[in-house]
């Protein structure tokens, strides 16, 4: 997992951010680096030292995935599941738990994340592209012959 991200936050901000402007992202469609990105990102779903039951966990994703990355076209369950595959979740073996990775939460990106509030700045900028996109699909349609 490490290899795969960015060596500073920098350049994971900019990855980010060029991933947060685009629309119906899946995660088969993504490189290595940009995967590594998102599924850090997302992991600031959940708490670091908190347990969850599985509901509790698949809520708090859905939530924080609707919330701060709708540019993601993926099931929750489907995203739930690559997070614990990469490393980046922990699961019970009964899959009655669940919790961040300790690799995760000692990660100096996951630490900077979290000061940086980096979610609120990219859901502002996906509410902007949004109003943008709105704004010209008004002008298209006002310019287009009826």
């Amino acid at each position: 997992m490490n290899k795969e991200l960015p060596t500073d936050f920098e350049h994971f901000v900019e990855i980010l951010t060029r991933l947060s402007n685009k629309n119906g992202l899946t995660l088969g469609r993504l490189n290595r680096q940009e995967l590594a990105v998102i599924l850090l990102y997302i992991s600031c779903a959940l708490k670091p030292g908190e347990r969850y039951s599985e509901r509790e966990a698949t809520a708090r994703l859905d939530q924080w995935e609707t919330q701060y990355a709708p540019m993601l076209r993926s099931d929750v369950v489907e995203l739930r599941r690559t997070l614990i595959d990469g490393n980046y979740w922990m699961r019970e073996p009964e899959g009655r738990g669940y919790e961040l990775d300790a690799t995760i939460v000692g990660h100096p990106l996951f630490i900077r994340l979290g000061e940086e509030r980096l979610e609120r700045r990219i859901a502002e900028q996906l509410l902007a592209a949004a109003r943008a996109r709105e704004e010209r699909k008004r002008a298209a349609l006002q310019g287009s012959p009826r």
